[in-house]
């Protein structure tokens, strides 16, 4: 847009006398057109307004203040409002006590205690030691040294009565007549035999069939069928043997030498062989009781009826009772299987031998009152009545404790 364009024939008016421009309060009866009008101040507008506000009672408000202090027109005071002007004294005032003057009284000082002879101090004679008599000192050794001298003399005459031959890896002592004796002799000849138990073992454990493991067996020849019926190849490796940190122990059996080589076989289970004398002093291995032997497997026992005529087991008290075995009448137990994988439960009556054999080998003492770990015990087992479980029997006898029996 040109600002600078001048129309010659459209020329502005000139101002005349008449004119009402910059007059704001001038009013026109007849406007021809709008006038632009500037506006009041705002002097004048806060000055109506403060004219028409009344005086109100403010409570608390979040507000600014500025619009109420330029309204207000009076100045803002301090309201002092007096309460009680009297002082409380926390203390009392109390009459000080009369001043008493000090009354000085002479004390003569005491004599001075005559000095004893073996009171010590630091005098001449600190630090210096003080030696005792050299004869009791010899005395009082010569003195200990003389008895133990004579206990020393003594002590084959005091053990003379109770002098006893004990044969090491043994679990009975031997006086110097029992020594002589055939049991005595046997076992001290298994004593040495741990290499030829070892070896034997190994060629048991490693035999083809049950022909060949005959040769290693105490009395093969009456087990050669019942062998044959139960043999069972076991699968170790050819070149395993018993290992050297295997315990070779020789014990009495009633009456008979017995040896027991007990190690760990390459499964890492532990085995245990019982080993005899023959009658040629040849030590062969009990089969029966190494390999856990009995007439019908723990599978049926569990099943029911069947041979348990000789059954080898571990046993512990147990306390399971029915109806059938009420704890009045019969003494339960736990037979476990030679290798713990299953059991069945046995009873007893509380007035037979069998309980009485069993319990003193399992109940504890008057002074052991803690019950006694599980032993290996051989039994003949019956069935009980028609009411009674599958996996529940009654011991008819103790074959023997432990899993050997005597030969």
């Amino acid at each position: 847009m040109n600002t600078g364009f001048s129309d010659p024939n459209n020329h502005v008016p000139e101002v005349t006398p008449d004119d009402a421009w910059g007059d704001s309060d001038s009013h026109f009866t007849e406007v021809a057109q709008p006038t632009a009008i500037l506006p009041p101040r705002r002097q004048l507008v806060l000055e109506k307004a403060a004219s028409r506000v009344e005086p109100v009672e403010i409570g608390l408000r979040i507000d600014t203040r500025l619009m109420q202090d330029e309204l207000s027109e009076s100045p803002r005071k301090l309201e002092v409002q007096d309460f009680n002007t009297n002082v409380v004294r926390l203390d009392q005032d109390e009459n000080s006590p009369p001043k008493v003057d000090r009354i000085v009284t002479f004390h003569e000082r005491p004599a001075s205690l005559p000095s004893k002879g073996n009171l010590h101090g630091e005098g001449r004679e600190w630090g210096q030691v003080h030696r005792g008599s050299l004869k009791w000192l010899w005395g009082m050794g010569g003195g200990v040294a003389l008895l133990v001298v004579l206990g020393i003399a003594l002590l084959p005459a005091i053990n003379a009565p109770n002098a006893a031959r004990e044969i090491p890896g043994s679990n009975s002592p031997f006086t110097d007549e029992e020594a002589t004796s055939p049991l005595a002799k046997q076992m001290s000849q298994m004593l040495q035999q741990q290499p030829e138990a070892m070896q034997t073992y190994r060629s048991f454990i490693h035999a083809a069939n049950a022909d060949q493991a005959l040769k290693f067996i105490h009395g093969g020849e009456t087990f050669k069928d019942l062998l044959r019926t139960n043999w069972k190849p076991l699968q170790i490796p050819e070149q395993w043997a018993p290992p050297d940190e295997s315990t070779w122990t020789v014990i009495d059996r009633e009456g008979h030498a017995l040896g027991l080589l007990q190690g760990v076989m390459p499964d890492l289970t532990k085995f245990t062989a019982y080993f005899a004398l023959d009658d040629k002093n040849q030590l062969l291995l009990d089969w029966k009781s190494t390999i856990g032997f009995g007439t019908s497997s723990f599978a049926q026992l569990e099943d029911g009826p069947c041979d348990a005529s000789e059954i080898r087991g571990v046993i512990s008290l147990s306390d399971f009772y029915t109806s059938t075995f009420p704890e009045d009448d019969y003494q339960s137990f736990r037979l476990a299987s030679p290798d713990d994988k299953s059991f069945v439960w046995c009873y007893t009556l509380r007035n037979s031998v069998e309980f009485t054999e069993i319990s003193a080998e399992l109940n504890p003492g008057s002074i052991d009152t803690e019950s006694r770990a599980p032993i290996k015990v051989t039994l003949r087992l019956e069935r009980g009545p028609e009411a009674s479980l599958k996996n529940q029997w009654l011991i008819g006898k103790l074959l023997h404790l432990d899993w050997t029996s005597p030969q």
